[in-house]
């Protein structure tokens, strides 16, 4: 059988989905993104369009992997003094995923595997994918947790000899390098600033979420986006993608492969 013409599943007619899941297609992608604020320098779609990359990236890679709607606003609450940002309550967000989560299953996808490309989402989503699992009998997991983001910050910040904490994490030298990269029309590097660099201490997140981000970088940056290229991004990218395939194969409880191109 031939392949879809689309990994998306909004890209393809309802007979073409069909056809798809019967001849194999039957893990899906579901990622929770947000609509917050990413510094003055990139759009408040940065999550999404990085969910996206990255679904479309895994979905190739991983083969017999169609990709859902990626899902947004997610937990934003602390952005929200920032004008532009949305959030969810955590009950709706729950809501939200549990009910894509039942159509998936409806459909007769076998396999479910949750992403966050927002930080706030991950942990909620992991304690999701572990009680949908036990609930509807499925298998439904957490592709990867937000120590794996963070570890692959601090990996980017390595390969490329740059300042601890200019990667640290939101519309950063690592986020705003991928933007660059692929999403250029959305950066504005003239606006670029320096933001919070002090790592994420115990302190951090309890101000973080006592304060919102406006009372820890009230330009919206943790990291400094100033040091941020495309050739970067390509990089970052090529690193992620790496290690997010490793972590879902992980969670499926299938062999990881560390090969393969974007």
């Amino acid at each position: 059988m031939e392949p879809p013409k689309s990994l998306w599943i909004e890209e393809l007619s309802w007979p073409e989905v069909g056809r798809a899941i019967a001849g194999g297609y039957r893990r899906l992608l579901l990622c929770a993104a947000s609509t917050e604020q990413h510094g003055p320098h990139l759009a408040e779609n940065t999550d999404e369009l990085f969910g996206r990359l990255l679904c479309g990236a895994l979905a190739r890679r991983l083969g017999g992997t169609l990709i859902g709607p990626v899902l947004r606003p997610g937990l934003s609450a602390h952005h929200m003094r920032h004008p532009g940002s949305f959030t969810l309550r955590e009950e709706t967000f729950r809501l939200l995923i549990e009910d894509c989560v039942d159509s998936g299953l409806a459909h007769g996808f076998a396999e479910i595997v949750l992403l966050a490309s927002h930080g706030t989402n991950f942990a909620p989503l992991e304690r999701l994918a572990e009680e949908l699992a036990a609930k509807k009998g499925a298998k439904i997991v957490c592709g990867m947790k937000l120590s794996d983001f963070m570890d692959l910050y601090s990996e980017g910040e390595r390969m490329f000899g740059l300042e601890k904490g200019a990667c640290g994490g939101h519309a950063c030298c690592f986020e705003t390098s991928v933007m660059l990269r692929y999403f250029p029309q959305y950066v504005q590097m003239d606006r670029a600033e320096r933001g919070y660099m002090e790592g994420n201490t115990p302190e951090f997140a309890k101000n973080l979420f006592a304060n919102g981000m406006m009372g820890v970088s009230p330009c919206g940056i943790i990291g400094d986006a100033r040091c941020a290229s495309a050739e970067m991004g390509e990089a970052f990218f090529e690193l992620f993608c790496r290690r997010a395939v490793d972590c879902v194969r992980a969670a499926l409880g299938e062999e990881e492969e560390n090969a393969g191109g974007v």
